[in-house]
């Protein structure tokens, strides 16, 4: 890619993106005009990134915090929200049944499924006001919050549990 010259980018391609959670990993850098063919996507926050390779996947996420330069591979379709709508609400939309059956329909049936960029422009979302959006978008991110919670303090139990067993049967490397 000579356009992007020697610059550094961050490059999300579909492992940087956890299926199902959204999570994403802006650690692969690249140099510019090294970078693949398929990196050519600019993105900016409050873009929604929607996996078009296997998209029952899930490989969807919400951008936000992201380092200066970016590119995503054309493998994802940008989803860029106008002042109607909350980019949040469509990205919690992606993972629902109603999306996910236009999604899945429009997938061909090969080894290598997947939809392309006349597919996710056909997609039908339904969108109720915006204040509704953005009613459902904090209720849904306050449940995200309480999950990662729960996530967390199960972990530290789960350590708990095994200092105590490594306490009550004692380290066996005779230590």
């Amino acid at each position: 890619q000579k356009k992007y010259g020697k610059d550094k980018f961050v490059y999300i391609d579909i492992t940087s993106v956890e299926n199902g959670t959204g999570v994403i990993s802006f650690l692969n850098e690249i140099q510019g005009d090294k970078a693949p063919s398929r990196a050519r996507r600019m993105v900016k926050n409050g873009d929604v990134l929607l996996s078009t390779v296997r998209p029952n996947l899930k490989a969807f996420c919400y951008l936000e915090d992201i380092p200066d330069k970016v590119l995503a591979s054309t493998g994802f379709a940008v989803l860029s929200a106008t002042k109607k709508v909350d980019p949040l609400f469509v990205y919690f939309f992606l993972f629902t049944e109603y999306l996910q059956k236009q999604m899945f329909d429009r997938m061909g049936k090969g080894a290598y499924p997947s939809i392309n960029q006349k597919d996710v422009q056909e997609l039908r979302f339904l969108l109720p006001p915006l204040k509704v959006q953005q009613e459902i978008v904090n209720c849904l991110r306050k449940e995200q919050k309480a999950v990662e919670a729960t996530k967390d303090l199960i972990a530290v139990f789960e350590q708990k549990i095994k200092d105590k067993v490594s306490d009550v049967w004692g380290d066996k490397s005779g230590n």
